[in-house]
């Protein structure tokens, strides 16, 4: 698999001469004033900058519109933006939230607290509407009022402090512009008002388009906006990231061998890890529903080799946690690590003893059977062209195999794999984690009884169909509290409970995949300046990075 991505890489490369970056028709400001980046595919683009819309160009939640406070994945804090501080009650039943008092729209109208609880009541009328707080009024949120021009008060119906980082996260859009929207769902909103640092559309294409400076934006910017082009496959991308035609973004193969030796001064990457990948087995599955066999199963895999074959050697095996541990530093509780370490670590042996004293006996022909009377055969799924999850499920086939459970590997469609495994109509597949502010909502997603939809109900989130009602208790139990000891202490025992009963089995922790070329700017986050994370796909990071950079000095 990698000598096929390398030749790959290489081949674009050398078919570089067929691909040029140019300009929209009609832009005002020059190509070379803009960070060039890849992030969207395709040449069909429509003029659409609805934030709350699925089908939105990428700029639009990520340097138009922007939020109260931003989760940082690189540093693990929640970094103020268009509000400064915020403060719990005693009952934890409301939260004030303060603005900043010098922030204007990007056609000179005042930013204020008015424009925060019409988002909010806008998203609670038109249910249509996708944001991070979707849904916060049928679970936990009351009201929300305009104190004055600069305060905020969330009134909670119930004690729920993970809601905080949900609230302070959702995109805020003003009202004296979207309060004559007669649909707001459908709206495309072509000519985006926003309070980010580039919000005025300079050129627009199918392919490709520019958007510059917000000439009211509240911080100081050094650079004059953003291209973003469209790319038709992977041999594009490749030609454009490794020609330098690309100032941020792309993804190619081993990069220490493919990209950084073609200009050492100025291209890198930064791969930091803030997920874990996932193997997952369906519970509902006969002996899938055992932890015996589950952690057993978890005992014959090579992490290490899926690591150098699927990501170059640039990542670790996962903990018995499955959380990752960067991120996660200050919640990771060492003893269930270090309790945990043997079911995580590779140990066929073991791991034939475990199943053997289980009653998992072999058949003639070497494959297990359960206690149902049905051998352990199964297949693992996943979308065709994912190279590094294909080449780990490769593994997991060979590995199982060695302890007497027969696993064949059959790649699908991406859509047909979103499917069978939102559904849970699958036995095996990977996973990963979603990226959260804590490890509550890891938890909840993968623990909870309330996360568990019916066999052919669909849901992003617990896919292998686990949940414990302890869990259920514990989780509220952490909501209900604002003290930070209770909650540090609440989540290592939701460690522990993972550790022992591996609903999921953690392999590795997934890279956040980040190039940059300094050739034309500079200021990019990477290992030794890690202030933000590199991925042009979280959806506020590129926000928290757009005032660091700066033209390179000719």
């Amino acid at each position: 698999m990698r000598t096929s991505l390398r030749a790959l890489a290489l081949g674009a490369l050398a078919s570089v001469s067929a691909f040029a970056v140019t300009a929209p028709a009609l832009a005002e400001v020059p190509l070379d004033q803009l960070v060039r980046i890849v992030a969207e595919g395709g040449n069909s683009f429509t003029r659409t900058f609805n934030p709350f819309s699925p089908t939105a160009r990428w700029v639009s939640t990520r340097t138009m519109y922007e939020p109260l406070m931003i989760q940082n994945y690189a540093t693990g804090k929640l970094d103020p933006w268009l509000a400064t501080a915020y403060e719990w009650s005693a009952d934890a039943l409301s939260l004030t939230v303060t603005l900043r008092d010098d922030v204007k729209w990007s056609d000179g109208q005042p930013f204020s607290a008015d424009d925060v609880k019409f988002t909010f009541e806008l998203m609670k009328a038109n249910p249509g509407l996708i944001g991070p707080a979707s849904g916060a009024f049928g679970q936990y949120l009351a009201s929300v009022e305009a104190v004055d021009a600069k305060t905020v008060k969330f009134t909670f119906s119930s004690t729920y402090t993970p809601g905080l980082y949900s609230l302070v996260d959702q995109f805020i859009v003003p009202q004296h512009v979207w309060k004559d929207v007669a649909d707001p769902v459908t709206f495309e909103n072509p000519d985006p008002v926003g309070t980010g640092p580039f919000t005025t559309i300079d050129a627009f294409g199918t392919d490709r388009y520019q958007v510059t400076k917000n000439p009211n934006y509240w911080q100081p910017l050094n650079i004059e906006g953003v291209f973003v082009q469209g790319f038709n496959g992977n041999d594009q991308v490749s030609a454009a990231t490794l020609s330098g035609n690309l100032d941020w973004g792309g993804l190619v193969p081993d990069p220490d061998v493919t990209f950084v030796p073609l200009d050492p001064e100025h291209f890198g990457y930064w791969w930091p890890r803030t997920s874990v990948v996932l193997l997952l087995a369906n519970t509902t599955d006969g002996a899938l529903g055992d932890p015996v066999v589950r952690k057993a199963m978890s005992m014959a895999l090579d992490r290490q080799r899926m690591i150098n074959t699927g990501v170059w050697g640039k990542s670790v095996a996962a903990n018995a946690t499955g959380l990752p541990e960067a991120p996660f530093k200050d919640w990771l509780d060492a003893k269930v690590i270090a309790d945990g370490a043997s079911w995580v670590s590779i140990d066929p042996d073991a791991a034939n003893k475990m199943l053997d004293d289980a009653g998992y006996t072999k058949g003639a022909d070497g494959v297990r059977v359960g206690k149902d009377g049905k051998p352990l055969k199964y297949d693992i799924i996943v979308p065709s062209g994912w190279n590094d999850w294909v080449s780990a499920c490769q593994i997991v086939a060979e590995n199982l195999k060695d302890i007497g459970i027969d696993v064949t590997l059959r790649t699908t469609t991406a859509d047909s794999w979103t499917n069978s495994t939102f559904t849970g109509q699958f036995q095996l597949s990977l996973g990963t984690a979603q990226r959260t502010a804590t490890p509550f909502e890891f938890y909840r997603n993968n623990m909870a009884t309330t996360s568990v939809k019916p066999v052919g109900e669909a849901s992003p989130n617990n896919q292998q169909r686990y949940g414990d009602p302890k869990v259920d208790e514990l989780l509220a139990k952490f909501a209900a509290s604002t003290d930070a000891a209770e909650q540090k202490a609440i989540i290592a025992e939701l460690e522990g409970m993972f550790s022992a009963a591996a609903p999921a089995i953690p392999l590795y922790e997934q890279p956040d995949w980040g190039l940059y070329n300094t050739r034309r700017f500079t200021g990019f986050p990477n290992e030794q300046d890690p202030y933000a994370p590199l991925s042009l796909q979280m959806t506020n990071g590129p926000l928290l990075v757009w005032p660091h950079l700066a033209r390179r000095a000719e």
